[in-house]
């Protein structure tokens, strides 16, 4: 009998209880389907509302209905298991920092009496379990990674509002974990924090911390840095006298740490950007190089929202105990859904006496497609002009090498934050300007220069170190240091470090995204474009058609690629 497991992220379906990024997935024998986030759905940015549109639309997507569903996973713990993991790392805060928690102890304890998880009523009757948030993240990045052994690290801000992390072997289909790290001291929650009092969307906009950490000088913060968090490789585990008091607020707009604010006074904000990124990497680093250590593996499966982090990615794949890295697609809470899934399908298998050994997710294009006849009746009813074009892909490069901004919609939409192709808006990358007018065109307030997509037969010369294993970079979750004389080319894509987050595209992944950048490499001789998501500011990347239209009639993009459709404004 077919396995046919339904995991969802998202707390109650007859419960206001709000998180984010809820979602929904399916997975068959061990191979997903379809997965998709609400936000996509319902067109609100992290969307945390339970996903009953995501749920409907991984149905539709795999051709099955809700009662074909063999079991349902719910990502993150019961309410009384949750209750209990949060009075016991309260407690050991209190312990070991004198922090008195006394409203996160009031919280823990309505959790557990007042918050119940229950199932859509389409899926009654279904055999339902609750799997810890962080066994979820842990079973995305395994379960998804190309290895059948890993060392499995996850990293977040807090999951199940008690843990930040967990070190797990991963051997033959086998989740083991070795130690988990208390959430009230998590370095996730500190860059958060920063995030929000540099006034930015806390949980939202932490790359934009990132891409500005390298305009500072780590020198000048880093030992104040340093006296914030640390990590005990004796104990295995964060440690910060700081984070705890920012659990004493009773939410975002409350948070408070006057050392941040002395520091301010001395130094820009650039500094404690590059301060903060510094020590991030320094403690993720000895956090990944221990579990190492105790696995014995040196292969790295990745997940949590720290894991964004593309910088610390690459310094996690340049310590000399690590020989691969893979970063689940979805690596935020975003990819709950399908490590809930994961979990439970392997749980089945064992006790069958099967293995349940790794399945490499080659893409991450598993959302909605749309027909040529979807397509064009949506262009019709905007009334915008368009022509259809066979040798369409010849024709954005040429778009795109005559310096125009094109919209792409085409195929299955990406799972996960980045935009790979077939929801992005392509250009040119030897624009050394285009950071300030594209974004300002967009909305956006960027740090980070766009992404580059580069085609696998000419990355090994634009990316110091990459190699045609490295599966990271297929799914633009990590920086790669670039020659000086090739960023020089592609100025547009660089950063100011000489560092980029490369999008490697295969021809067998995606051939016709790869036909456009070799298109556009026969007319330029550069076998690279910009690749940024397909939307507006505070907007997810669009889903739909209509979406599209919506998105290039606000002026986003100069030409909407939809397919083999070619869209232009009515005054061209």
């Amino acid at each position: 009998m077919d396995d046919l497991i339904l995991g969802i992220w998202g707390y109650s379906a007859d419960s206001p209880a709000i998180t984010h990024d809820s979602g929904a997935a399916l997975i068959k024998n061990g191979e997903v389907l379809a997965a998709i986030n609400e936000e996509r759905l319902t067109r609100k940015k992290i969307e945390g509302c339970f996903p009953f549109k995501s749920i409907e639309k991984v149905c539709e997507l795999s051709g099955v209905t809700p009662q074909d569903v063999n079991a349902v996973a719910l990502a993150g713990l019961g309410p009384r298991s949750r209750s209990a993991k949060m009075l016991k790392y309260i407690l050991r805060t209190w312990r070991e920092t004198g922090v008195k928690l006394w409203g996160r102890t009031k919280y823990a304890l309505l959790t557990a009496k007042k918050i119940k998880r229950t199932v859509p009523k389409s899926l009654a009757g279904k055999p339902v379990i609750n799997v810890d948030h962080h066994i979820a993240h842990a079973a995305s990045a395994y379960f998804t990674c190309p290895w059948p052994n890993a060392t499995v690290v996850t990293l977040d801000g807090i999951g199940d509002s008690a843990v930040c992390a967990t070190v797990s072997s991963g051997k033959e289909g086998v989740l083991t974990r070795h130690w988990e790290c208390n959430g009230y001291y998590s370095p996730g929650i500190f860059y958060t924090f920063i995030t929000k009092r540099f006034g930015f969307s806390p949980s939202k906009h932490e790359g934009k911390i990132t891409g500005l950490a390298a305009y500072g000088d780590y020198n000048l913060t880093i030992d104040k840095m340093r006296d914030i968090v640390q990590y005990n490789s004796q104990k295995h585990s964060f440690y910060s006298s700081y984070i705890p008091r920012l659990f004493k607020s009773k939410g975002y707009g409350d948070w408070n740490l006057p050392i941040i604010d002395d520091l301010l006074d001395e130094v820009t904000r650039e500094h404690v950007a590059a301060g903060l990124q510094q020590l991030t990497e320094e403690v993720v680093c000895q956090y990944v190089e221990d579990a190492v250590k105790k696995t014995g593996i040196r292969t790295v499966a990745l997940s949590g929202g720290v894991f964004s982090n593309v910088k610390v990615n690459q310094r996690i794949r340049e310590l000399d105990c690590v020989d691969g890295v893979y970063v689940h697609p979805n690596m935020g809470d975003g990819g709950l859904s399908i490590g809930a899934a994961y979990y439970l399908w392997a749980q089945r298998m064992l006790k069958r006496g099967e293995k349940p050994l790794p399945r490499f997710m080659p893409t991450a294009y598993l959302g909605p497609s749309f027909s040529d006849d979807e397509i064009e009746a949506e262009i019709k009813k905007s009334g915008l002009p368009y022509k259809k074009v066979e040798k369409v892909e010849e024709e954005i490069a040429k778009l795109i090498h005559e310096k125009k901004i094109i919209g792409r919609f085409a195929g299955r939409m990406e799972y996960g934050p980045r935009a790979l192709g077939n929801r992005s808006i392509l250009a040119s990358p030897t624009d050394k300007t285009i950071n300030d007018w594209l974004n300002d065109r967009l909305k956006r307030t960027e740090f980070m220069p766009f992404a580059p997509s580069t085609i696998e037969e000419h990355a090994q010369e634009f990316y110091k170190g990459w190699e045609q294993d490295q599966v990271a970079a297929r799914f633009m979750t990590i920086t790669y240091d670039v020659p000086k004389e090739k960023g020089d080319l592609v100025p547009a894509v660089t950063h100011i470090d000489s560092t980029a987050r490369p999008q490697v595209v295969r021809k067998e992944d995606n051939p016709s995204y790869h036909r456009i950048i070799e298109a556009y490499k026969e007319l330029s001789g550069l076998p690279v474009i910009i690749n940024t998501s397909f939307n507006m500011h505070e907007e997810p990347i669009v889903c739909t058609p209509g979406d599209a239209i919506r998105s290039f009639q606000h002026g986003s993009v100069d030409v909407l690629a939809m397919e083999k459709f070619l869209v232009f404004n009515k005054e061209e």
